[in-house]
């Protein structure tokens, strides 16, 4: 039998996967700091610099400005300034006003929220743009936009009248069910904490009152190069080129000389189970959440490498158990899953989220926190341990031949993660021989 060209082609691209050659592993060796793949440095006012090219899709570019400013550094009466900044930088600047840089972006097929965005968390605001790069002088003109936006957002009073009422559009359309609940789940993790008391939201009172001079302080308080870093992925000839736009529209600002440290706000522990309970007649359905919170792992060495690997592998196995037990007849809810994930910068969370039937909570509650006990008891079996290390396998091996596909998007998140949470880089082939040699001994 013959085989045709496509059926060749992918068993060539196994085939180099099955012949990656396994890596000795030292648990006590150090992750490489140093992004792999990336231009990566750090300008003498301290704004960090990622340049990467990448030609998926073609003739575009990823860009984004993250900066280490959130809503949990609002005093009381800045509640919401955070977010009001974010809004402000594309409203007006000290060179663009009157949402130019809105208009420019959309006028080369940049639409406002599919290409241009920003978001606002608790610990920091990303600033994100999806560009052209096929004519002269786009990639400059959108780098200069970055720029803008960190140091130069022009906060006054007209400016901010009007974009208040754009922020409180978006704080009343996440009055709703949803978003209620949100915000209690977030309130109930962080109790305790500065945390709980800083929704990124803020609060309507302040949104509808807050002065430009409030913001303005804010703003130029906490908008410091050292806590910021530019990152461009994008379809470039060199990357020294980018480097180079970098440094013309960012080398010639200047931060205070001692910015305020960014401090670290703990959350506290708690012995005793926290629970909260509420009707929201509004809701699509029921839903059981139970969270387990814990300090945030740092990832640094090889054996933190592959204490995630085990924890991914746990949770891949707890979801398996949760889709079974949804397949049976009568179950006890409709879904059931298991994710970790970084809630806020000291503090992570396990969480669990079941969808039931109206009135069925207590039964989905009873049912998971069974199955979970069940796990600590007797954990999993040979057979449940097989299928998951042979889905990871899968996984990182389709990553791995599709290395060449990648997005400038996907790629431009994985370096926000390295700035924001210090999240290693080292590269899908350095990292898909860590998982051939590490995930057939867990």
């Amino acid at each position: 039998m013959e085989l045709i060209a496509g059926e060749v082609s992918q068993i060539t691209k196994k085939q180099r996967f099955r012949s990656l050659k396994l890596v000795s592993v030292d648990l006590d060796e150090v992750l490489v700091e140093q992004p792999y793949g990336v231009d990566y440095g750090r300008l003498h006012n301290g704004l960090s610099y990622y340049v990467r090219r990448n030609c998926k899709p073609r003739m575009r570019a990823a860009l984004a400005l993250a900066v280490k400013v959130g809503s949990v550094l609002e005093e009381e009466d800045e509640r919401g300034v955070a977010h009001i900044v974010e809004h402000l930088a594309f409203s007006a600047t000290k060179k663009y006003t009157n949402h130019d840089i809105v208009k420019f972006l959309e006028s080369v097929g940049a639409e406002f929220g599919a290409c241009q965005n920003a978001v606002t968390s608790a610990d920091d605001t990303v600033y994100e743009l999806f560009v052209p790069v096929d004519k002269p002088g786009l990639l400059s003109q959108a780098i200069s936009i970055l720029a803008e936006f960190s140091t130069e957002v022009r906060v006054s009073k007209d400016d901010l009248e009007k974009e208040r009422g754009a922020v409180m559009e978006e704080y009343r359309g996440n009055r709703n069910a949803t978003g209620r609940m949100q915000d209690a789940h977030w309130v109930l993790m962080t109790e305790g904490s500065k945390y709980a008391e800083r929704l990124p939201i803020g609060l309507e009172k302040v949104i509808r009152t807050v002065s430009s001079e409030t913001v303005k302080s804010f703003y130029q308080k906490w908008y410091h190069l050292h806590n910021m870093a530019v990152i461009a992925i994008g379809d470039f000839p060199d990357t020294e080129s980018v480097v180079d736009l970098i440094k013309t529209h960012f080398g010639q600002k200047n931060s205070a000389t001692d910015p305020p440290v960014i401090p670290i706000v703990p959350v506290p522990s708690h012995q005793e189970p926290h629970f909260s309970s509420f009707i929201e007649s509004e809701a699509a359905g029921s839903a059981v959440m139970i969270s387990y919170k814990m300090a945030v792992n740092e990832l640094k060495t090889v054996k933190e490498y592959k204490e995630m690997l085990t924890e991914s592998m746990f949770l891949h196995a707890l979801n398996q158990r949760f889709f079974k037990i949804s397949r049976r007849k009568d179950p006890p809810y409709f879904s059931c899953s298991a994710t970790a994930d970084d809630l806020v910068r000291p503090l992570k969370a396990c969480i669990i989220s079941a969808a039931c039937k109206e009135r069925g909570t207590l039964e989905a509650l009873e049912s998971v926190l069974i199955e979970v006990a069940r796990v600590r008891l007797h954990g999993f079996s040979e057979r449940e341990v097989a299928v998951v290390r042979a889905l990871l396998m899968s996984e990182i091996e389709s990553a791995y031949l599709e290395r060449d596909q990648m997005q400038s998007t996907s790629l431009r998140d994985e370096l926000l993660q390295h700035f924001l949470c210090n999240e290693p880089v080292i590269g899908i082939e350095h990292e898909a021989r860590l998982q051939k040699t590490i995930l057939p001994r867990e």
